[in-house]
Formats: structure tokens, C-alpha cells, sequence
């Protein structure tokens, strides 16, 4: 992928001399910072998500089956997914 990024003379040069020092290619290293930071948002998604399904669980009575959870998810879902109107 080919991407422009513009950027102030001052990050180009901390940028430059970040990549020099780390003996790399300025685009490497701007590349490798990029999949990093892709890298660590996935993961803390990850967590947020299993940090919310851990709170929810915690909402439930104990006496709710698998068929009422699913139940109530669909319901959740059908409130907040978009109204679509399927034209032929």
C-alpha cells in the first residue's frame, strides 16, 4: 500500500533520526510504528470487549438459560441495527 502522510518538519526529522538510529529505512520504520499501533488497538478491543461481556455476565440471574440469552441478544441487536428496506 502506498499512503502520504504530511507531516511537520519537525516529526519528519524525529521520524528520520528515530529510523537512522534503529538502522532502518524512514518508510520501515513508519511502517512498523503504524503495525504496532494497529497491532495494540486490536488487542484492546479485544480486551474491552471481553472486559464488557465479563460486566454483562455478571447482570444475569443465574437461573437464565442459553435460549433466553439469545433471546435477549437478538432483541438487543433488532433495537439498535439500522431499519432497512429491501427494494426488489
Amino acid at each position: 500500500m502506498n499512503l502520504t502522510i504530511n507531516l511537520s518538519e519537525s516529526n519528519i526529522a524525529m521520524l528520520e533520526t528515530r529510523a537512522r538510529a534503529a538502522r532502518m529505512p524512514t518508510k520501515d520504520y513508519l511502517s512498523l510504528i503504524v503495525g504496532c499501533v494497529l497491532d495494540r488497538q486490536r488487542s484492546q478491543n479485544a480486551q474491552n470487549l471481553a472486559n464488557h461481556l465479563n460486566e454483562m455476565a455478571t447482570c444475569l440471574v443465574p437461573d437464565t438459560t442459553p435460549g433466553e440469552m439469545e433471546a435477549a441478544l437478538q432483541v438487543a441487536l433488532s433495537q439498535i441495527r439500522p431499519r432497512r428496506a429491501w427494494q426488489p
